[in-house]
């Protein structure tokens, strides 16, 4: 998750996420319940944190996203139009509908290396799942908050809610690990792509060279 902004504004608010140091915690029977409360705090806004930066992250991605795709779209349509237009009126080569397509598929290159479609749709379904997620947490906490009857929770309840602060955790992270290696594999994979295929054209121009 280290994706730039395309706006100063959005940089100052969006900003890769920090581990923050715990402070130590009273785990005396009168001060558990509020350093239990600590811990859910710190583990909700690891969680929130993390859906604030996929939501300003995905914007970013989504503009250029639909921007190349909207591009993509213009320039194959007019490279099929081109021919019949020139053959209509007499007055183009249709040789632009080579270039027409050939920008088309620099576009579709440049979106592919930069990952802008595939990553705004990681930023959703990471964000959503990260958000499902912290519902889940949330509702869990309050049930157990209910459990306690207004009393300070036993040893036995402390231990098990801090085991479930632990699990969402986990979890969050986990939701986060699983984007970041998806975009580690495509941006692999569009290198990979396009050091073959500038291969295969020096391949092809040395082969078409005279002797």
């Amino acid at each position: 998750m280290t994706e730039n902004t395309h706006d100063s504004s959005t940089n100052a608010e969006r900003r890769d996420m920090q581990p923050k140091a715990s402070n130590v915690l009273d785990w005396s029977p009168e001060h558990r319940r509020g350093s239990i409360h600590t811990v859910y705090q710190r583990a909700e806004k690891h969680a929130l944190d993390a859906i604030e930066w996929y939501l300003l992250s995905k914007r970013q991605k989504k503009f250029w996203a639909q921007g190349l795709r909207l591009g993509t779209i213009i320039l194959t349509a007019l490279a099929g139009l081109l021919p019949i237009i020139s053959e209509i009126y007499q007055f183009s080569s249709p040789a632009w509908a080579s270039v027409a397509l050939g920008l088309a598929g620099v576009i579709l290159v440049i979106d592919k290396f930069c990952g802008y479609s595939s990553a705004w749709m990681r930023f959703i379904a990471a964000e959503h799942q990260i958000r499902q997620s912290l519902h889940e947490f949330q509702m869990d906490y309050e049930l157990e908050q209910a459990g306690w009857d207004n009393a300070q929770p036993s040893v036995e309840q402390t231990q098990k809610i801090l085991n479930r602060c632990k699990a969402f955790l986990y979890q969050v992270d986990a939701i986060i690990r699983q984007e970041t290696d998806q975009w580690l594999a495509e941006f692999q994979d569009a290198l990979k792509q396009i050091d073959n295929g500038t291969k295969a054209r020096t391949a092809a121009q040395d082969t078409n060279k005279p002797a």
